[in-house]
């Protein structure tokens, strides 16, 4: 069931229009239950489904339903991939056979004219295997040309054969370093550059749109992990030196887009939030509608940051205002740039609205996420002064998110943790010299280009309470210390 909503939840509206044709045009009987079905899970309306589907509960037919309802949006989707994304390597896998074909009906002229047209689609899409299929075709029938063509042929699929292992080895690496960093290793940047030396990997400009932004994503989840995002700025700025330099963005536009994205992503946590704005504006401005609502939230995520930590609080809470009903980061956000604003009350409010477990939402937004969330909601305690909740909730972070994260994570946690319950049993010593040394020494600081953003954030509130200023201005001070001026 779960599978199913997400993935109907994932489609545009056209696209939900398309499928519900496609699923009209299957149906071979009158039972139109998987057409209910789906135009519940389209408006969201999950509650007593199987009441309104069999009028009782029938869990065996409905997980049934689910199943053939599932494999039906699959073929959808496969359909629509050939019709659309897959058109252009169709067109040269048909080239290459009826090629082949030309030359066993001895019609050579024409064979080679027909494999001349595939090989070049099949290399301004960057078609690899494409390729290797055509050069292995002419080389079957290289005899019949001359010495000439033979070396080109010879060279072409020599190259071509190092793309294609280049290409294996981005996917060995991607593949290890997707499952080794699920385990939060203590040094998640190491572990990358282990894995890209491990598997012989570099950028090249022989990379596809989709090695691009896998080579990119690897780099942003180690930095995610970590906080370093300092440290992968560069070889993020080279690969996408090498989108720049390709073609055909407009048949590649899923992974053209998600590379747009991971850009401003590492650009916000470098705090170039200029940047960031200027990407955001520009994915706005091209993205098709098709992609939007898969797109919207992450996109609206980083411009809200954006806007929030350049100073422009205003635009960043109503951005958050308006998706936080439909996504939880945004909600979070928003709760966050309330509470930066001492809007605390209203900041709790939204808060308590987070009612599924933790487990529901470690799987859907991740760890450090609900992280996020659990000292949120711990500082929110505290400036409501509920004595009663405090000592739990710092027991319950302790207990629940020590085991999970690294050594290096839990250490910041745990002295933040010890902060927090310091200043709330005693308010008045945060503005003590003992105080200020203690805080001076649990953290070790990196400077604002290396610290990570949310980082400081956090350590903003202990810092506004040393110095007793507004959280927001001690935010900024700290994010932005060359632009911002109170």
């Amino acid at each position: 069931m779960k599978a199913v909503f997400s993935l109907v939840q994932s489609f545009s509206a056209p696209e939900q229009k398309e499928a519900r044709a496609f699923i009209e045009n299957r149906n071979r009987r009158g039972d139109v239950k998987n057409l209910i079905l789906f135009d519940q899970l389209c408006q969201d309306k999950t509650d007593h489904i199987q009441h309104k589907l069999y009028g009782t509960k029938s869990r065996n037919a409905y997980h049934a339903l689910s199943k053939r309802l599932q494999d039906t949006l699959i073929d959808f989707l496969a359909s629509k991939s050939f019709a659309t994304e897959a058109s252009d390597e169709m067109s040269v896998l048909k080239l290459i056979l009826a090629g082949r074909l030309l030359f066993e009906k001895q019609q050579n002229k024409l064979a080679w004219k027909t494999l001349a047209k595939a090989e070049t689609i099949a290399k301004s899409f960057d078609f690899y295997s494409a390729l290797q299929e055509i050069y292995q075709t002419q080389l079957q029938y290289a005899h019949l040309k001359n010495d000439q063509f033979l070396k080109r042929v010879l060279l072409a699929s020599t190259a071509n054969m190092k793309n294609i292992q280049n290409e294996l080895h981005l996917q060995q690496a991607y593949a290890s370093l997707k499952l080794n960093l699920k385990s939060n290793p203590k040094n998640p940047i190491q572990l990358l550059h282990e894995t890209l030396d491990r598997f012989e990997l570099k950028l090249s400009q022989h990379f596809t749109y989709k090695s691009l932004y896998q080579f990119m994503e690897v780099l942003t989840d180690a930095a995610a992990l970590s906080g370093a995002y300092y440290s992968i700025v560069n070889t993020i700025e080279e690969a996408y030196t090498f989108v720049q330099e390709k073609s055909n963005p407009d048949k590649h536009l899923y992974y053209y887009f998600q590379i747009r994205y991971l850009l401003a992503d590492v650009n916000l946590r470098n705090k170039d939030f200029r940047s960031c704005i200027e990407i955001l504006n520009e994915v706005d401005n091209a993205l098709p509608e098709k992609y939007r609502k898969l797109f919207n939230h992450k996109t609206e995520t980083l411009r809200a940051l954006a806007f929030n930590y350049s100073g422009n609080y205003k635009e960043a809470i109503r951005i958050a205002e308006l998706y936080a009903e439909d996504s939880e980061n945004l909600k979070l956000l928003l709760v966050t740039f309330r509470f930066q604003q001492d809007q605390i009350r209203e900041a709790y409010d939204l808060f308590k609205g987070f009612r599924k477990s933790d487990q529901y939402y470690e799987q859907k937004n991740g760890l450090l996420w609900v992280i996020k969330k659990e000292l949120i909601g711990l500082l929110l305690l505290i400036e409501l002064d509920k004595l009663d909740l405090i000592s739990g909730k710092i027991q319950s972070v302790r207990k629940r998110f020590s085991s999970k994260i690294n050594s290096s994570q839990e250490e910041q946690l745990q002295q933040f943790l010890k902060l927090a319950s310091a200043y709330y049993e005693n308010p008045k010593q945060a503005s003590s010299s003992q105080f200020r040394s203690r805080v001076d020494e649990s953290f070790k600081w990196l400077g604002f280009e290396r610290e990570d953003l949310f980082a400081m954030s956090f350590y903003a509130w202990l810092k506004s309470k040393m110095e007793n200023k507004s959280l927001y201005t001690t935010t900024l001070e700290l994010v932005s210390p060359t632009s911002y001026s109170p």
